[in-house]
């Protein structure tokens, strides 16, 4: 990444400003927007949490609000991709014990 940004530096006095400018910040939690090519598009909540025992690493969580569309969408990828399960259901006239 350094050569073009020098390279830019050095073309550009509008981007030297832009860059001497720039505030980067970590973004811990908001929102994600994606588009799946099956399902659409999709939003997610996102927390960004770092190990104690471990810094190097961070664990995201992805959630989708319940009702929304979003969480439609991934229901069906997962019924998609998930493990099938056979539904047992007792015969006709038997018990459940």
């Amino acid at each position: 990444m350094t050569e073009p940004v020098g390279e830019l530096a050095v073309k550009s006095p509008e981007f030297r400003r832009w860059w001497a400018d720039h505030n980067v910040r970590e973004r811990s939690h908001g929102s994600k927007r994606y588009h799946h090519p099956l399902v659409g598009d999709l939003t997610v909540g996102y927390e960004s949490v770092s190990l104690p025992g471990d810094p190097d690493q961070t664990l995201c969580i992805y959630t989708a609000e319940a009702g929304s569309q979003s969480e439609t969408a991934l229901r069906l990828l997962a019924a998609w991709t998930g493990p099938q399960t056979t539904l047992v259901q007792p015969a006709a006239g038997g018990s459940d014990a």
